[in-house]
């Protein structure tokens, strides 16, 4: 491989950093720069001769002596121009923070598999000598078992609203621009995840952290305190506290002085004081070096910074600023930012997420639901809502009760801003118990619509159902609203067969709409006890009969038993799990898994999927959920994916054809 030829994204002190640094390199070679501002960008090519300046970031992004690019724009605009490069064919090199928060990593990482080009985040200090030198001597036992760590990274600077370091709109704070490397360290030496983040922080006149302070928890016992800040002058080192001794770094994140000398003390009882030392490269020009060397390699992430790595502590940082309460004016719900790609979600000819027809209804409806119950944030949802569209998703589920009203707030917001509303099918549920009566219908429906920005749900179902209440007071009550243009069509979650019988005979008997669907569980799993009051299974016969015999749609909840057929599970099954770091609102615990899930039948089921996976090459998940989608009647499942590899895995299970004996056989029927 020739010299690696790179392109610039932004003209600012970082960009002239690393170009200084490639042009002293022997692998890499600058050959482009772009800016918003042709006169920025020819200012900026003029100091290294036989570089291009680009009037714009496309341009670069279009120009075929271009191999990789080197993200420099502020913070907001690392995911944008990141799958944009991918998406050009370029491998990129992205500025830390990788992304805003842990939704826009995800992303960026996704597109990254997808496009087949490398990608990594640039925590320069993870490729000096000097990070390897401590590091080893952590995992060596040299200071016995980590027990505490303590690092930092601040400085401070008079305030200006208008400096970037101040600016909400780009994402200001000490947190995502210095923070992120003592959080980075802590995870790097403990290599795990912090379980617990508790923070104390200062916001500023622009709602941004001037300073701020975290303890992490890791489920090894280990703490750490770190700190960081812009307006507080840190001491910017880390040290390592052990069972037999302790390190210190006093120059941890620039790793060496002007002349590449670094140095570090290590401390051992009944001994004096070590001094650990060396002289190494520049550091950016190492950075370089071993994005080249990575790429030589044919290599898609770096070992130095994996993806797994940046998304940990994407999601650590992201606890940090949720326990101080920092969220950006465009993260919030309200005022979020648009789409991350430079174009509205649409979903291509060849999308793995197929449709299928409900009467009454245009458009058709995706044959996978998007559950809209566990978003953590807009940023997560919009990142998942826009892939399931582009994945040939159309259909959202959500409900008055999820989230005290949040998450039909999020998907109002998501919709609208897209222009989506036409191309969708929105369900809506309401008069959940204690509220489950006609009267909560019209009521609840006023305040959903509202929080959604549209006039109409196009399936509406009663949440749970009243058995104190005659069935034709809710038809009654559902067919007024069909009236008022506000429901297209409608039927019952968690209602019992004999209920929904009742409910349609009278429908037929007046002549006016009867339920359309249904929404219970139904799942490969069998529910053994019910995940909420209140909560109705579809998987028995009686009720397989009925659905087959009218032709009547399901919807099913938990069609998946929420993490019963993953890997998690078998750990949990043996005693050896344990609860898994909460991505979204709503996750599967280990304590659920075993009362609802656990009986000897369904994990018979489970080894049965897991051979059939096996068989076929696929995952035993994919099997479950494809097991679901081929029932002899329409059922369309509702999905809960937490991150886009689940929703992808989702899609998968559409293209897993089963023989009816192999359905029979996985439901211990044969």
């Amino acid at each position: 491989m020739t010299d690696l030829r790179w392109g610039i994204l932004s003209t600012g002190t970082i960009a002239h950093t690393f170009a200084r640094a490639l042009a002293r390199s022997t692998d890499n070679r600058l050959v482009a720069v772009a800016s918003r501002e042709q006169s920025r960008a020819a200012d900026f090519s003029s100091s290294y001769p036989g570089t291009v300046a680009h009037a714009s970031h496309d341009a670069l992004l279009a120009d075929p002596n271009v191999d990789a690019v080197y993200i420099a724009t502020p913070h907001p605009q690392h995911a944008q121009w990141t799958l944009a490069a991918l998406a050009a064919g370029k491998a990129v090199l992205c500025e830390k923070p990788l992304g805003l928060n842990h939704a826009e990593v995800m992303a960026m990482q996704d597109a990254a598999i997808e496009h087949q080009r490398f990608l990594m985040e640039a925590f320069m200090y993870r490729v000096h000598p000097q990070t390897a030198a401590w590091l080893g001597l952590v995992r060596d036992g040299a200071i016995g078992d980590v027990r505490h760590i303590e690092a930092s990274f601040g400085f401070q600077v008079p305030f200006d609203a208008s400096s970037r370091l101040f600016a909400n709109d780009l994402a200001g704070g000490g947190i995502l621009d210095v923070g992120c490397y003592p959080l980075s360290a802590a995870r790097l030496i403990t290599g795990a995840e912090p379980q617990r983040v508790r923070a104390h922080g200062h916001l500023g006149k622009t709602g941004v952290d001037e300073w701020s302070a975290a303890l992490l928890e890791f489920d090894n016992g280990v703490s750490a305190q770190i700190a960081t800040g812009v307006s507080v002058l840190l001491d910017n080192e880390i040290r390592i506290y052990g069972e037999r001794g302790s390190i210190r770094v006093r120059n941890p994140w620039h790793c060496a002085n002007a002349e590449g000398q670094w140095s570090f003390e290590l401390r051992r009882p009944g001994r004096e004081v070590e001094r650990v030392s060396g002289t190494a490269r520049p550091l950016y020009v190492l950075e370089a070096e071993h994005v080249a060397e990575c790429l030589r390699r044919g290599a898609l992430e770096s070992p130095a910074m994996s993806h797994a790595d940046s998304a940990g502590n994407a999601l650590a940082l992201d606890a940090w600023r949720r326990a101080i309460g920092l969220e950006y004016e465009r993260e919030r719900p309200a005022t979020h930012a648009g789409p991350l790609r430079q174009r509205p979600p649409r979903a291509s000819v060849t999308a793995p997420i197929t449709h299928a027809r409900i009467p009454g209804l245009t458009p058709s409806v995706s044959r996978l639901v998007m559950g809209c119950d566990n978003q953590p944030s807009m940023s997560h949802a919009a990142v998942m809502w826009d892939h399931f569209v582009e994945q040939g998703g159309n259909a959202f589920d959500t409900a008055y009760i999820y989230g005290g009203g949040a998450m039909e707030r999020m998907l109002g917001h998501w919709h609208r801003q897209r222009g989506l509303r036409d191309e969708i099918v929105i369900i809506g549920k309401g008069a959940h118990t204690p509220d489950c009566n006609p009267e909560a219908i019209g009521r609840q429906l006023t305040e959903s619509l509202d929080r959604l920005q549209t006039d109409h749900v196009d399936i509406y179902f009663l949440h749970r159902d009243n058995l104190d209440i005659p069935v034709d007071e809710f038809i009654d009550a559902l067919n007024a609203e069909v009236q008022a243009g506000r429901i297209r069509v409608f039927g019952g979650s968690n209602w019992t067969l004999p209920r929904v019988q009742a409910a349609n005979a009278y429908a037929a008997s007046r002549g006016v709409d009867g339920f359309r669907a249904v929404s219970n569980n139904f799942s490969l799993a069998r529910m053994v006890k019910p995940i909420w009051p209140g909560v109705v299974s579809a998987s028995d016969a009686a009720w397989r009969a009925y659905l087959t015999e009218t032709g009547m749609a399901l919807l099913p909840w938990s069609s998946q038993a929420r993490g019963f057929f993953t890997p998690w599970a078998d750990q949990v099954l043996e005693n050896q799990g344990r609860e898994q770091i909460t991505i979204t609102t709503m996750q599967p615990t280990m304590a659920e898994l075993l009362e609802t899930w656990g009986a000897a039948d369904n994990i018979e089921r489970r080894r049965r999927a897991g051979q059939l996976a096996a068989e076929r090459g696929v995952d035993m998940i994919n099997v479950a959920l494809a097991y679901v989608l081929q029932q002899p009647f329409p059922c369309l499942p509702l999905v809960g994916p937490r991150t886009l590899a689940e929703t992808r895995s989702c899609a998968r299970a559409l293209g897993l054809g089963l023989s009816a004996e192999e359905l029979a056989w996985l439901d211990l029927r044969d």
